[in-house]
């Protein structure tokens, strides 16, 4: 009875549906040099506080800066066009 409980427990958990593991934004992104010409961009940095103490572990190469791709930070959101950016036009001139 125990064997065919603990098999149909294992069954249940491989046959349910997994959730994808969701991806954590931060405002921050902390990008450093790992070798041979290869960038990495670690970005689920709240503030940039906890950015510039992981800076430290990777060496002078790292910097941060603000992560283009957090939300409050796109202007794009919600389906909406970017806001155009103010133009000055000039006067046309009369002869």
């Amino acid at each position: 009875m125990q064997r065919l409980l603990i098999a149909a427990t294992l069954t249940a958990a491989v046959l349910l549906p997994a959730r994808p593991a969701a991806a954590v934004e931060g405002t921050w992104c902390l990008r450093a040099s790992v070798g041979r010409g290869t960038v990495t961009e670690i970005c689920h940095f709240r503030s940039f506080e906890a950015c510039r103490d992981e800076r430290s572990l990777w060496g002078s190469s790292a910097s941060c800066t603000q992560n283009p791709r957090y939300l409050p930070y796109w202007q794009g959101r919600f389906g909406e066009e970017p806001p155009r950016k103010f133009t000055r036009k000039s006067k046309k001139r009369r002869h």
